[in-house]
């Protein structure tokens, strides 16, 4: 497209024909120049109106589905970290797997609970809100008192407040309830789900909350409020860019629009035109391309940053079955032989599958990779949040646990969990596979200080476990000239 050029004034225009007498000039809204302007600015006034409606009730629409989510899913993180601690609850899920109750015969947080887990229900609730970033609370039922419920939370502990600070739907609830509700007097955006024994009784409610009233549309107001100034700058933008667009040839604005919204659709790749021209159209098209070209460079940046992940990845996790190698394994027990001298303690276990090698040789390599595969995937459903599984090669894996306070029963809980886990059968291209395991254990720093003494230690207690007759785990036990290894109970 041609560049525009002012009109020369080296010689002065030739005056207009004067109007006759009886001919009136229109007036400006009269005129072609006004009437092209107003039906534009109503247009884009119009437009920018619906659109701006339709916007407010979608994001009032997506405001309250993210609201839903959102507590849905804090509710799910509640219940995980409550059951982690809790072992006895169990909970109950609707078809979409949305939990919809707690079902449990001890109350939470009573004196046995505390006993039993050594948890108070202050650092349970504690817990789920740090996993949420919200207030978690655990509304207890006590009909027989005043005011008829304790309400406790990790911010405020254990309390009873005015039966007319906390909303009366939550004070017998049978089934879960989302929107708002006043607790404490302050309304809240909660899911709240009932606990209740096996029988039916209802004991109390979890409550999870994503934020008070004033927060959540807060958020919104803010969004309306932008939304009218941004109304107020589009109309002013608009009259001054439809005006000047009418009285001069702006025709590179589309192409550079264009070029602008292939960038934001990810076309980097593009040159954008109208570069050196010498007015605001080619500047604009000077930092469209420095744009450009920084786009480029970020893209370039974020792909040798993927690389370098994905290839520390690789350098420290299984290709087969994703879980850490021997690298990874020998840098987290050097962390943790590090910490023994603090107290810390751990157990090393080591265990190859039984019967493995008949799968690779009657069925091939594929299945017996998709059966490594399917070993690590329920190796890691049986660990703790500290617990790490590690493939060294082959069909041997080890599985290093943090231990909590009984480093002997919190092995032979795990290993039996193992063992049951891998003896069911595995279904790997339509064909039921069965193997099994041998598990030898040593416990940190009974066994060793170092690495290589509690591997060690750990393999010859799985030496000890197959000549004993496999499908066992076996703790490793120092042993004087003449002593055989002693194991545990065989599975």
């Amino acid at each position: 497209m041609e560049q525009f050029r002012p009109t020369s004034h080296a010689s002065p225009s030739p005056a207009p024909p004067s109007l006759p007498a009886n001919v009136v000039a229109p007036r400006w809204r009269q005129s072609l120049l006004g009437k092209t302007v107003l039906f534009l600015l109503s247009a884009v006034l119009v437009a920018y109106t619906i659109g701006a409606g339709i916007g407010f009730l979608v994001v009032e629409r997506i405001s309250r589905d993210q609201w839903w989510s959102q507590a849905a899913i804090d509710t799910q993180i509640s219940t995980a970290a409550i059951r982690g601690i809790y072992t006895f609850v169990t909970v109950q899920n609707d078809p979409s797997g949305r939990v919809t109750r707690i079902v449990s015969d001890t109350p939470l947080g009573d004196d046995n609970s505390i006993l039993q887990t050594g948890f108070s229900p202050v650092d349970v609730l504690a817990l789920a809100s740090a996993q949420t970033l919200n207030n978690v609370w655990l509304l207890h039922y006590q009909p027989d008192k005043t005011p008829g419920y304790t309400l406790v939370s990790a911010d405020d502990g254990a309390s009873a407040p005015d039966q007319r600070q906390i909303s009366p739907k939550l004070l017998n609830l049978q089934e879960p309830y989302t929107g708002f509700a006043r607790i404490n007097g302050h309304q809240y955006f909660v899911n709240a789900i009932p606990i209740a024994t096996r029988l039916g009784k209802q004991t109390g409610a979890l409550i999870s909350s994503i934020g008070t009233r004033e927060q959540l549309y807060g958020t919104r107001n803010t969004l309306i409020h932008n939304a009218l100034l941004a109304l107020l700058v589009v109309l002013l933008a608009a009259t001054l860019a439809i005006i000047w667009l009418l009285r001069r040839l702006f025709g590179p604005v589309p192409t550079l629009i264009r070029s602008l919204i292939g960038m934001a659709q990810g076309d980097i790749q593009t040159v954008t035109p109208h570069q050196g021209r010498m007015d605001e159209i080619g500047q604009l098209a000077d930092a469209i391309e420095t744009l450009r070209k920084a786009a480029v460079e970020r893209e370039q940046l974020l792909s040798i940053r993927e690389t370098a992940i994905r290839l520390e990845h690789m350098a420290h996790h299984d290709a087969l079955t994703g879980l850490p190698n021997r690298a990874f394994l020998d840098r987290v027990l050097k962390r943790m032989v590090e910490a023994l001298p603090s107290g810390a303690r751990f157990n090393v276990m080591l265990f190859d599958l039984d019967r493995f090698k008949p799968v690779n040789d009657s069925h091939g390599h594929a299945a017996g990779d998709a059966l490594l595969v399917a070993v690590g995937d329920r190796l890691n459903l049986l660990l703790g949040p500290e617990d790490l599984a590690a493939r060294l090669g082959g069909d041997e894996f080890v599985v290093v646990q943090a231990v909590l306070r009984d480093a002997k029963r919190e092995a032979s809980r795990l290993a039996e969990h193992i063992l049951e886990a891998l003896q069911r059968p595995f279904l790997v291209n339509g064909v039921a596979l069965t193997i099994g395991t041998s598990i030898g254990i040593a416990l940190a720093p009974d066994d060793g200080d170092n690495a290589h003494d509690l591997l060690k230690h750990a393999d010859a207690a799985l030496y000890s476990a197959k000549n004993a007759g496999r499908g066992r785990y076996v703790f490793h036990e120092p042993r004087a000239p003449g002593d055989v290894w002693i194991g545990a109970c065989a599975h």
